[in-house]
């Protein structure tokens, strides 16, 4: 069991150097496709090391958390492509 534990706490400390290097192309860009894909890369993340921790920790309660946060962030980056695609077609609209 002492295995599995140690195992766990290095898959999460994995997912945080994997959220760290998605958190700067969510930051970085460099385009607005590159930055949307980084969120989205930083919600998943997020799910599986909240996944990780309700299963490190015992606690069941977090992985409804993790389902909650799992469909905000989903939702957070339908509606920033919504707002990119939508922001893109103003552009070429204005160019013509």
């Amino acid at each position: 069991m002492d295995r599995f534990r140690i195992l766990l706490a290095g898959v999460l400390v994995c997912l945080v150097v994997f959220l760290v290097f998605a958190f700067l192309r969510a930051v970085r860009g460099p385009r607005m496709a590159d930055r949307i894909l980084g969120i989205n890369m930083l919600g998943s993340l997020s799910t599986a090391a909240i996944a990780v921790l309700a299963v490190l920790l015992d606690q069941s309660w977090l992985l409804d958390v993790c389902l909650i946060y799992c469909m905000i962030s989903f939702l957070a980056v339908v509606v920033l492509a919504k707002v990119s695609i939508a922001s893109h077609k103003e552009g070429e609209e204005e160019d013509v």
